[in-house]
């Protein structure tokens, strides 16, 4: 076997590799993302940490070695879905040799091994009609209704992937539950601006200095918290509840 086809056949292989012929050398766990082989993965990250950058490789990197398949990229909007879509053309045009495309247009770019990366706003009634997706990225997934994700999961092939990335929102909806639940068959990589390499001490004071605790602490430190806004904190909530006592009418509807 020739050095060049060792290459190509490690790159076809390996994400990673894949990823550093086209300049970009990852994190450990950027690393870990591109390789993660888990069939449901939550991205918790810090804002600017470069998810976008990694995920537009894995999509790019599943539909060139998976002819036929689709890549879906969804997000609450059609403009940040097309966004991550930028991103995978961009690295699309750094590969030598790639194939032509038999798409291309603002939501769509296919490739003439049938392959396809589309993006799709967060809305119900737009994410139906797809079946036997191999890649399907949740972008700013905490701010995706549950509705949306309960139509996009039965889109994916038994052999597919699902990527959901996004910072915290409060705890509220499935990406927090996700996280809180344990157990559940989803693989979870956080990174905050403390480990990401693209955080300095001085960029992170100048960002606090810059933003409420509550902003702060959900977009950069990754934490579930509660807003400014809120009366009463969450756990102040969960502690009103109690199994303790009997309810006063059993069995009784409400």
């Amino acid at each position: 076997m020739t050095a060049g086809l060792a290459a190509d056949l490690g790159a076809a292989l390996d994400p990673v590799r894949f990823g550093r012929r086209l300049g970009f050398d990852p994190e450990p766990w950027q690393a870990r993302l591109l390789r993660t082989n888990a069939r449901r993965v939550l991205v918790r990250c810090c804002r600017q940490s470069g998810k976008t950058t990694t995920v537009g490789l894995r999509a790019l990197h599943t539909a060139l070695h998976h002819p036929g398949r689709d890549v879906l990229v969804l997000s609450p909007s059609q403009r940040q879905s097309d966004e991550l879509l930028l991103r995978v053309r961009a690295h699309y045009r750094a590969v030598a040799g790639a194939p032509k495309l038999a798409t291309d247009n603002a939501s769509t770019m296919g490739l003439a091994n049938g392959s396809r990366v589309v993006s799709l706003p967060g809305s119900e009634g737009t994410v139906r009609g797809f079946a036997n997706v191999k890649l399907l990225l949740l972008d700013e997934a905490a701010r995706i209704e549950d509705d949306v994700l309960a139509s996009a999961l039965p889109m994916v092939g038994s052999d597919g992937q699902v990527m959901a990335l996004s910072t915290p929102w409060g705890c509220r909806g499935w990406w927090w539950q996700l996280h809180t639940e344990q157990g559940n068959g989803w693989e979870r990589i956080s990174v905050t601006c403390y480990e990401s390499g693209q955080y300095t001490p001085a960029r992170i004071a100048e960002v606090r200095a810059a933003l409420g605790s509550f902003v702060f602490r959900s977009d950069y430190e990754c934490i579930f918290g509660d807003t400014d806004e809120q009366l009463f904190g969450t756990e102040q909530v969960r502690a009103a509840f109690t199994t303790a006592v009997p309810p006063l009418f059993e069995g009784a509807l409400l």
